[in-house]
This record gives C-alpha cells, sequence and structure tokens, in this order.
C-alpha cells in the first residue's frame, strides 16, 4: 500500500521466515475462451427496458473485487504465510502473474529512460527503488554548466566502480574540477501540483511527499552510494528471534518551526506520537502498510484496541526507541527512510496546534501550510506562493548541518501546457534537469546541443506508470463538479444506485452504454483484448520521441530485477514443483507461471542487460492476434448475458486526457487508434478531455473512493515501493478498501 502516488500530469524528468508448504491457485484463465462469468453468489438486476435479457454484473464491491482479483490475492495471502524470505518472493512472483493475467492494473512504463540534459551528477542522488531519499537532493552534486554526455558516462563508471566505497563524493569532484565545471549549491526542481496538506502523516501522495520530505528526517538514510546509514538514530539493533527493533537516537537534536527557532527536543516518544497520529488516518496516510507489521496495529486502526500504550511502539526514555513486530520482518529497516512511516511528530507542537489523537482525531491548524508543522530534517521553508514556487534553506538544527551540497532547493511550478518549458529552463540555467520530451529533443536537435549534452539515457526509477480497467464504474462526471470530465456514454443516475445491496436501477427508457461497460469490463477476456490491444510504443514515442520509444516501457508491475532470491527455492507452478536457482530474478519467475499457464504475456526478457534480463525496454503485451483471439471470446460471452457487441454497437471506454498537453493530447489519440484499430471497431475509446490540471486530477487521482472514480480506464497513476518488498507494489491492490488502487478499480 502507499506511499506516493504520481499525478497523471506528470512532467517529464531525466533524473527526475521456515519453508511454506501451501500450493500457488492453478491458473484460470489464461487462453482465450476462459472468460468470466459472474460469480454465482452476485446479485444481477436489470438494466431497464430495451435491452431483452441484459443482466450486468453486480456492483457490490466484494463480488466485484473477488471476480476479477480473488484468485490473484488468494496466491497473495499464501506468499505472505511463508516463513522463508526467499520462498515468500518467489510466491510474490506466482501472485504477480495472476494479477497481470488478470489485465486490471497493466504496467505501461516507469520515470526515467529518457534523454535529457542535466546539471546533475549522476550517482549523487541515492537511487534505491523504494523509500524518500531520492527527493531529498542534499547530496546532490550540481554544476553551474550543464554536463556533457562524456562526463555523465564517466561519472556513472565511477560510480559504478566506487558504490559501497563511501569514494565516490570526492572522486566526482575531482573529476569536476578538473574538467573545469564549477559547483552549485542550488537545486532547482520542476513540480506540477501543490501539496493538499503539509502533514506527511496524514497523506501519501507525492504531491504532499515531495515537498514535504524535504523538511523531516527518519532514523536512518541512504547515501548517495545506496548505503543505508544513520541519520536520527546513531545505531540500532534487533533481536535474536527478529521481533524487537531498538533504536538509539542522537543526543541533543531539536524540533524548530519554520524560521528556526526551537520547539522542543526531539524524543523517543516524538515516534510514538507519529505513529498513533498516522493510525489515526488509516486509509488516507499508508498506515495500511505498517500496520500488520507492529503489535496490535491493525487492531488500533480497526477500533478493536483504543488504548495505543497497546500498539507495539515504545518510549523507553527519551533517547531509547522500541518497535515490537508481530512477526521477523527483515526488510522492514528499508522503510525507515520514506516521509512517513517512521517519521516522528513533535507531540508537543502538535497538541499546542490544537491536534488531538484518536478515533476522533483532529489535526486543529497543524499542516495547515508550512509554519504549521515542526521541522527535524535538512531544510526549512522560507516562502511558499501556490502554483509558483516553494523556497527551502538549510536548516541551521539539522543533525548534519554544514555538510550538505545543497544549502537551497527551489520548487519550481510548470502546469505542462509548454513543453519546451523545463528544456528552456534546464539550457539557461533556471532549473536543474530536464527530460527531452518529443518536443524538446527536436529543439534540442535543432540548437546543436543534443549530441554532447541530450544523447544521454538516464536510469529507470521504482516507479511503475499504469493502466487500471475501473471494472465498477458508478460516476460519470468529477465528483467535485458535475460539469468537469462529463461522460458521453448515456447512463442510469448515479443516484439510483443502491451501494448496500448491490443494486443499479437504471431509469427504463435509457438504452444503457455505461451497463454494458460494466458488463464487459468484469470479463477478463475482454481486458486482456483491450490490454493486447494496446500499441504502448507508439504511446510511449508521443512523449519521449522514436528513438527512446521502448526504453521506458515496463511490463510488470513490480520491476522484474526488484529482488533475486539467495538461494535455490522450489515452488508449486500449477501443481508441479519447480525449481528456481540462487539468483533468480522476481521476473524469471512472474514469466515461468505465466508461460505455464499459457499466457502471451511477456514481462521478462532474459537477454537484456548483458544477459543479466530485463522486464523493461520492449514491448510484451501488444499482440494483435491474442487481442482479437480474446475478444471474440469476450463477445461470445457477453452475448450469452444479453449484451450483444458488433461494429455498430460497440463497448464504450471513457479516457480522461489533458488538453492543454500536446503530449497527452498525441498519447490520447494514440491510444483510441491502437484499440480501435485492433479490436476492428466492437470498442470505442471516448476521448474526455478536461482543461484544467485540477478536473484531471479529480477524475482518477484526487477521487477518495470508487465510488468517484470517473474513467473507464486510469492512465499514467504512478507506484514506487515504500520498502525492499514487492509486497509494497502488491499491496496496493489489497480488498476491503486496504488497497492504494482500489479506488481506481471502482471499489470501496
Amino acid at each position: 500500500m502507499k506511499k506516493f502516488v504520481s499525478l497523471m500530469l506528470a512532467l517529464v524528468m531525466a533524473l527526475s521466515l521456515a519453508a511454506c508448504t501451501s500450493n500457488n491457485p492453478t491458473a484460470s484463465n489464461p487462453p482465450a475462451g476462459n472468460s468470466n462469468a459472474p460469480v454465482e453468489s452476485a446479485p444481477v438486476e436489470s438494466a431497464g427496458a430495451g435491452l431483452g435479457e441484459f443482466q450486468p454484473m453486480t456492483y457490490e464491491d466484494s463480488a466485484v473485487y473477488e471476480n476479477v482479483l480473488g484468485e490473484f490475492w488468494s496466491a497473495v495471502e499464501a506468499a505472505k504465510a511463508c516463513s522463508d524470505l526467499d520462498e515468500t518472493y518467489a510466491m510474490m512472483a506466482v501472485a504477480e502473474a495472476k494479477m497481470l493475467e488478470s489485465a486490471v492494473v497493466m504496467p505501461v512504463y516507469s520515470d526515467g529512460g529518457s534523454y535529457g540534459i542535466t546539471h546533475i551528477v549522476p550517482g549523487s542522488i541515492p537511487s534505491v527503488k523504494w523509500g524518500s531519499d531520492i527527493d531529498r537532493f542534499h547530496t546532490a552534486i550540481v554544476t553551474n554548466e550543464l554536463i556533457t554526455v562524456e562526463d555523465r558516462l564517466a561519472l556513472k563508471a565511477m560510480w559504478n566502480d566506487k558504490a559501497g566505497t563511501g569514494e565516490f563524493e570526492q572522486a566526482a569532484k575531482d573529476y569536476l574540477a578538473e574538467h573545469n565545471y564549477t559547483l552549485n549549491d542550488e537545486f532547482v526542481y520542476a513540480y506540477s501540483s501543490d501539496p493538499e496538506t503539509w502533514d506527511s502523516l496524514s497523506a501519501w501522495t507525492n504531491t504532499v511527499g515531495e515537498p514535504v520530505c524535504l523538511t523531516t528526517e527518519g532514523l536512518l538514510a541512504y547515501d548517495m552510494e545506496n548505503v543505508l546509514q544513520p541519520a536520527l538514530a546513531e545505531s540500532y539493533e534487533t533481536s535474536d528471534d527478529g521481533l524487537t527493533l531498538t533504536f538509539h537516537l542522537r543526543p541533543g537534536q531539536i524540533w524548530v518551526d519554520s524560521q528556526g527557532r526551537k520547539l522542543d527536543d526531539i524524543k523517543a516518544d516524538d515516534w510514538v506520537a507519529s505513529m498513533q497520529h498516522m493510525f489515526d488516518y488509516y486509509g488516507k496516510s499508508g498506515a495500511e502498510a505498517i500496520a500488520p507489521f507492529i503489535v496490535n496495529g491493525t487492531e488500533y486502526c480497526f477500533g478493536e484496541i483504543t488504548d495505543f500504550s497497546q500498539v507495539g511502539v515504545e518510549a523507553v526514555d527519551d533517547l531509547t526507541l522500541v518497535y515490537h513486530l508481530t512477526a521477523p520482518a527483515p526488510t522492514l529497516p528499508t522503510a525507515l527512510t520514506y516521509c512517513g512511516f517512521f517519521s516522528p511528530l513533535c507531540r508537543s507542537y502538535y497538541t499546542s496546534l490544537g491536534g488531538t489523537f484518536g478515533p476522533e482525531r483532529d489535526p486543529g491548524t497543524y499542516g495547515s501550510d508550512p509554519d504549521h508543522i515542526g521541522y527535524c530534517g535538512t531544510y526549512l521553508v522560507s516562502s511558499y506562493t501556490k502554483e509558483n514556487s516553494i523556497v527551502y534553506i538549510e536548516n541551521p538544527s539539522y543533525w548534519n548541518a554544514g555538510n550538505l551540497n545543497i544549502n537551497k532547493v527551489t520548487f519550481r511550478y510548470y502546469d505542462g501546457s509548454d513543453p519546451l518549458a523545463t528544456y528552456n529552463d534546464t539550457k539557461d540555467g533556471k532549473l536543474t534537469s530536464a527530460g527531452l520530451g518529443a518536443s524538446a529533443l527536436k529543439k534540442c536537435q535543432e540548437d546543436g546541443l543534443f549530441e554532447e549534452y541530450g544523447e544521454y539515457v538516464s536510469s529507470l526509477t521504482g516507479t511503475t506508470r499504469t493502466a487500471i480497467f475501473c471494472v465498477n464504474r458508478q460516476i460519470f462526471h468529477n465528483f467535485d463538479n458535475e460539469t468537469a470530465a462529463v461522460s458521453p456514454q448515456t447512463h442510469g443516475s448515479v443516484d439510483t444506485l443502491d451501494r448496500d445491496n448491490g443494486v443499479y436501477d437504471a431509469d427504463p427508457s435509457i438504452v444503457d452504454d455505461a451497463a454494458r461497460t460494466h458488463v464487459a469490463m468484469n470479463n477478463r477476456d475482454f481486458r486482456v483484448a483491450v490490454a493486447q490491444g494496446w500499441d504502448r510504443t507508439t504511446y510511449s514515442a508521443q512523449m519521449v520521441g522514436e528513438d527512446m520509444k521502448l526504453v521506458s516501457i515496463r511490463n510488470s508491475y513490480t520491476p522484474g530485477d526488484f529482488v533475486s532470491l539467495s538461494k535455490d527455492v522450489t515452488v508449486k507452478i500449477n501443481g508441479t514443483d519447480t525449481t528456481f536457482p540462487a539468483g533468480t530474478y522476481y521476473g524469471e519467475i512472474m514469466q515461468a507461471q505465466l508461460d505455464a499457464d499459457g499466457s502471451t504475456i511477456k514481462v521478462w526478457d532474459p537477454t537484456l542487460e548483458s544477459g543479466a534480463g530485463s522486464s523493461d525496454g520492449f514491448d510484451g503485451w501488444y499482440n494483435i492476434d491474442a487481442a482479437r483471439e480474446h475478444m471474440a471470446a469476450a463477445v461470445e460471452a457477453l452475448a450469452a448475458q444479453g449484451v450483444e457487441v458488433t461494429k455498430e454497437n460497440p463497448i464504450q471506454l471513457d479516457f480522461v486526457y489533458y488538453t492543454p498537453s500536446e503530449s497527452q493530447t498525441n498519447r490520447a489519440n494514440s491510444f483510441k487508434q491502437s484499440v480501435e484499430g485492433a479490436l476492428e471497431g466492437l470498442v470505442q475509446v471516448n476521448l474526455v478531455g478536461v482543461e484544467t490540471a485540477s478536473d484531471l486530477n479529480n477524475a482518477t487521482f484526487l477521487n477518495e473512493t470508487g465510488a468517484t472514480n470517473n474513467s473507464d480506464l486510469t492512465v499514467g497513476q504512478a507506484w514506487s515501493a515504500d520498502y525492499a518488498d514487492p509486497f509494497s507494489y502488491l499491496g496496493t491492490l489489497a480488498p476491503n478498501g486496504e488497497g492504494y488502487l482500489g479506488k481506481n478499480i471502482g471499489t470501496w
């Protein structure tokens, strides 16, 4: 579950444990024709006159979820029951294969993997694929001059050679001096949406996380060589049984306000306060990602206990903090760098602003703006103007003050309407880095700068941007504005939806396009047909140009190289014991399950990365023949439910996009042409344009429940891991409202 979910309106940035014996479920979809009928327990209702025997799938959340993702989640639960970490990883890969086969969430591309121009030394910002340290910037080495491609390659090779030695930073600075670069102590970052709160513990979007993480510090932090180092904790130890983590805080550290004035000493109790505050906001704060690890965490979140002193976080004294775990969690320390989760909260300042705890929690004025938070991190916010800029200066009370490479950070607002804005500002030294989208790439070439400064491919990040099918759509305009993103589909009024009974009573005079779409979206073959009929390569080219169109394409939700096995592991693939040797990547195991199921989806290419393999850089989904085979099976199954699908009466899908962006407009049209062409007119894509970023975000990003997701397909929703475990991705699809992406699926 999570963390920062990136905005749909994304700027293209260049730099941006004993063995378990549970069997995985046998395959239930793979070849076309094995489509989903409504689950037996699901009530069905007539959709109105003129549709014959048409009976749509229920709109009841749990029945819809079980129909589309039940098999996947059963496999996740089996993996979680394992106590052996390697076996857990292998079984998570099996579970993810089941999720991909369901085509409810489809990976599209990752951040990075584009040409770009930059003033940032490669490797000078942590590059682990989880946590928040990649967004903190204070380790960055920034030059006043644009860095040439030749020098970027040399510095990257230097990082590869020195990572883990502690020698890279000085070696890089020596190299820059020898090559006539001068250093800049300001980092200027492009952002596209203001934070809805400054309290990172009560929200988990990147619009909050990116700006707020500069103001707070964790117990541990990654350095630029990706080594986990002490931060606000000097040291920690894990008990022999793995159930207790004890942290020893740095003495003499203080909280300050935005003016740098002391608020209080930093104490172990501030982590107790932060966890209670985060758990109080269960469902909005990412608490569901951490609560299961902490003794009585889930019980407190669900109100089964109300005395927070029974929860497994304890301040033994002012400088000793203890976490009591429900089970050994060897990857948990990797979550300590995330902005939220294990960040502290100054209890005395929070309560002084009217903040309260418990079920009736009220933050008071805490988090209302940068002047109403406590600071223990690298920077203080010196000024903030909405849709303009956020300016940070070094916090003189920060534990490592005086040793930062970056003394000032400026967030500069861009709305995405000018595709050349970030390129021009980076070229002119007003911005620290910019990716080269299609328009900017052409301009860079025209300026004669591409070969010297732009022809360098940035590394992909752990962020996976997805396409999510709303299988339970219930609203046809934005939740906050009835005139925004209005669907052209005919539909019964959302007011007639009786969610308690799962009944959708449409106006009997309306031939209900939306109800037809609902039935189709609950058919696996239909979803797979759309997914495999989408040419993601052409779609990507609208962002990054023809030369780079394959580089950032991602074929699995969890990156295929995210984890690998430390020893030989045997798991069952469709009932057959299958052994994967030590060193096997997560992606290889996913592919083994997909192949065993007869799926034509390819998520792992063992020939890439010099034979190491990768899940990125190719389109393993697009397959017109497979798409048409699945569509034929779907048409047959839907006809049996009273839904006749023809070219004259196709299934309609709404695709919401941001019209001022040339790139988004081109991408939307690319999707429409690809899917409609591949499926021979049996699907009609309605392009629903919006003119403001807020209308785009409110359609499919800032809605808080499934009932307010206003699109049939959300494209661009992003997720990156909070900690080094595939469950950090897969948990976003948990049932019962516990998974963040459930709202985009249309459930809970």
